[in-house]
């Protein structure tokens, strides 16, 4: 894998930029040797998010990202990072639960996200209003969005302590590949609801044990919003907006994709500087992408 390696290590001569940043995301993953041979997807939400994040923190350097689907290729790549095989290469990619079970790859070129995905650190109730206004041209004047998804956040704690328990195990509580929804009201009157029912169901198919799951939410200090499935915190925030046009403003909404992107613009516009996420990216930069 020698010729791979330095292969990748002169990619950023080919697009006339400082640095190649490797990311996950796109519709289909490749292998390292396909990396290797050219392959990338130019603009997913993966890319859009960690271009926001580099421009603000390490502005004045020239980058391609480059998307190339799971996380097992980028971690490939980390490892030829961390074993000094790659120079002009950087490696951003999803912290999942690597945190807690402290896996993660220490290297001034590998950056991982505050929550378990791109989408964990992105949707909130501020940004699902911000984007529900921008949408609607209508402000909004109550609280119901941020008591929506409070109680979302609540009624899901013990679905992502059983998740976390299992992906100790190399299992998960949800599905990674479709079906994650199961626990969603998505044709709501109004706003979607979480079907508890359906959660305490799982739980006991799955034989899981509710103080053995506490308890180990609470050593890991599990936060819901921090490490809840990022593609079902995204799907569930989609659901609020569709539902929203629809049973309040009788409006067709827009495709998914198109409120994603929304949903990370509006992100950096009017959340992301006041958080304590910002930190946790400023503080990843300080003491690594500028070594």
């Amino acid at each position: 894998m020698k010729r791979t390696a330095s292969g990748l290590n002169n990619q950023h001569l080919f697009h006339d930029v400082d640095l190649v940043v490797f990311l996950e995301g796109g519709p289909k993953s490749f292998s390292k040797v396909e990396v290797f041979e050219g392959n990338f997807h130019s603009e997913t939400e993966d890319v859009l998010f960690w271009k926001n994040i580099f421009n603000l923190f390490k502005s004045g350097v020239k980058i391609k990202f480059k998307s190339i689907g799971s996380k097992t290729t980028i971690k490939e790549i980390a490892v030829d990072i961390v074993a000094g095989k790659l120079n002009t290469v950087m490696v951003a990619m999803d912290n999942e639960f690597d945190e807690i079970l402290e896996r993660r790859m220490e290297h001034s070129h590998v950056f991982y996200t505050h929550g378990y995905s791109w989408e964990n650190d992105c949707w909130n109730d501020v940004v699902i209003k911000a984007v529900i206004e921008e949408l609607t041209a209508v402000e909004i004047e109550h609280d119901d969005v941020r008591i929506n998804f409070d109680r979302f956040l609540t009624k899901m704690k013990i679905a992502v302590y059983a998740d976390g328990y299992l992906f100790t195990k190399n299992a998960s509580f949800f599905p990674r590949e479709k079906g994650h929804m199961f626990c969603v009201d998505c044709i709501p009157k109004d706003l979607p609801t979480i079907k508890s029912e359906q959660i305490k169901l799982k739980l006991v198919e799955r034989g899981l044990n509710r103080k053995t799951l506490y308890a180990f939410g609470k050593r890991h200090s599990l936060s819901t919003k921090k490490f809840i499935y990022g593609h079902l915190l995204a799907d569930y925030c989609f659901q609020v907006i569709n539902n929203y046009l629809k049973n309040r403003h009788s409006l067709p909404g827009p495709r998914k994709e198109i409120i994603y992107r929304m949903a990370i613009n509006k992100y950096f516009q009017v959340s992301f500087t006041d958080s304590d996420i910002y930190g946790y990216y400023q503080a990843q930069f300080l003491t690594k992408g500028n070594q």
